[in-house]
């Protein structure tokens, strides 16, 4: 496993100016890999046996401008494209795409403001101090063994408007305008991938992006053809309302009606109950009974068509947008179904792998009142301020980008050699549920390798880096075991 880390690393070289920073790098790609506990950078220097000395140094190396996020995300997405069986609907992959909110303390910490939590969940207060992360994936694997949200990018999103200017972000562009919010930073996100892939996608969102930046911004996606790259499937709010096309021109003066009939989409549950067909959809190895009704309507946010799909899955009642006319309304369902992978891919992100344990901070950010939501940092002029807070943030999102980087490699070697986890897996679970392995099994495997078989690995450039940076151990005369 390490030898297969150690070939996929060293593509990673030419994202680097100075041999340093790539040796930096791997350190924390191996540390985030190996280590047992997620205490930030002082757990990488801790389970790799590193210099303590070596601590200042690292923390430097999130700071540096040695090496750019940017190339080092674009060369990952072509890692992720060339090693990763994508799953594909009507020929398009999967991109899905949500928001995670993590409380954070500091008050030094750039980016952190008071945030509510929308959530059922009891043990989640209503606001909490933070960031909020915004996170895209690809779906990879096989539908029926195993799936993967393989992670592509995270960025801070909620408030960071002024903090993008510091760190030299452009604004996403909507109908011609700079528009910096939530919904289309995620739609930015989603389209810096496409240019770069250059690949058909289907991005699948949830309700809080059914507004209709989002589908603007996604038009912009283009191949040299002029074809769209880029549709957009989104579960619709509740209140959701649409028009029917506009009556034919009658001749007589004034302008023309721009839309027919408003409807609201709920009611259409009852009003149209005959209508609905009933199907049956194929959802991880089970069948499983629903009713739909597809209907294209004019949206007044796009001031277009859009498919809608009224589904009644049991009990439950949602809609489904879509701004692809053309694809079939049981594909929309099922690319709906997989957007949850992103909830289980933000387990495994905070939970096991410690990506949003970050601890950077700067002295010259204000102190957030505790009367205001966000420090107002609109009035910072002074270059070395704006200097100190441009690397404080860079650091916040490129650590949690090396996170992504690591627990998408492990999704890779789990996809790849499967077979060979399992007969090296010593640990034990009470119900396998599939042939390929989980993030965590494989991880373990991994840990387990570099603790007992290091030194098998001493023709890799991963060992050759961690050694280099090791504690000297002074030769202790230990006496013999009975």
């Amino acid at each position: 496993m390490i030898a297969e880390i150690d070939r996929i690393l060293m593509q990673f070289r030419g994202c680097f100016s100075r041999i340093a920073a790539f040796n930096w790098f791997v350190i924390v790609i191996i540390g985030f890999t190996v280590r047992f506990d997620s205490y930030g950078v002082t757990s990488f220097i801790r389970w790799l046996d590193m210099n303590p000395a070596l601590y200042v140094a690292l923390l430097a190396f999130f700071r540096a401008d040695s090496w750019k996020l940017s190339r080092l995300l674009q060369c990952w997405w072509r890692i992720v494209l060339q090693k990763c069986p994508l799953i594909r609907i009507d020929g398009r992959c999967l991109i899905v795409g949500d928001g995670i909110k993590i409380s954070k303390e500091a008050k030094k910490m750039p980016g952190v403001k008071k945030m509510h939590q929308e959530s059922n969940n009891s043990g989640k207060p209503s606001y909490i101090t933070g960031h909020h992360h915004g996170v895209i994936g690809i779906l990879a694997g096989w539908t029926k063994k195993k799936i993967f949200c393989v992670p592509l990018k995270s960025e801070l999103h909620e408030g960071v408007k002024k903090l993008r200017e510091f760190q030299g972000k452009s604004a996403p562009i909507v109908d011609g305008k700079a528009k910096v919010s939530i919904s289309t930073l995620m739609a930015s996100m989603a389209l810096d991938f496409i240019s770069v892939s250059n690949i058909n996608s289907l991005i699948v969102l949830d309700a809080y992006f059914s507004v209709g930046p989002v589908f603007q911004a996604l038009k912009q996606a283009v191949d040299d053809a002029g074809n769209r790259l880029a549709h957009v499937i989104t579960r619709a709010k509740k209140n959701v309302v649409a028009y029917t096309e506009p009556p034919p021109k009658t001749g007589k003066p004034g302008a023309p009606r721009k839309y027919g009939d408003k409807l609201k989409l709920m009611d259409i549950f009852a009003e149209r109950k005959d209508q609905f067909i009933e199907a049956s959809l194929e959802l991880y190895g089970q069948s499983r009974p629903i009713s739909f009704l597809c209907m294209d309507l004019m949206w007044r946010p796009v001031k277009e068509k859009i498919r809608f799909i009224l589904v009644q899955d049991g009990e439950g009642l949602f809609i489904l947008m879509c701004s692809d006319l053309t694809l079939s309304p049981l594909n929309i369902i099922r690319s709906y179904s997989y957007r949850f992978k992103i909830e289980v891919n933000f387990k495994v992100l905070k939970h096991v792998m410690g990506v949003f344990s970050y601890h950077f901070w700067t002295r010259v950010w204000p102190r957030l009142n505790k009367t205001e939501n966000e420090v107002d940092i609109t009035k910072i002029s002074d270059p070395r301020t704006i200097r100190l807070i441009r690397q404080a943030a860079n650091a916040v999102e490129g650590f949690a980008n090396m996170g992504i980087i690591a627990l998408g490699l492990l999704q890779i070697l789990a996809m790849s050699s499967h077979q060979t986890i399992w007969e090296k897996y010593r640990g034990w679970l009470r119900t396998i549920r599939s042939t390929i392995p989980s993030e965590e099994v494989t991880r373990s495997v991994i840990q387990m390798e570099y603790i007992h078989n290091f030194r098998d690995f001493s023709n890799t450039a991963i060992y050759r880096i961690i050694k280099s940076k090791n504690r000297k151990h002074h030769d202790i005369n230990m006496p013999m075991a009975a």
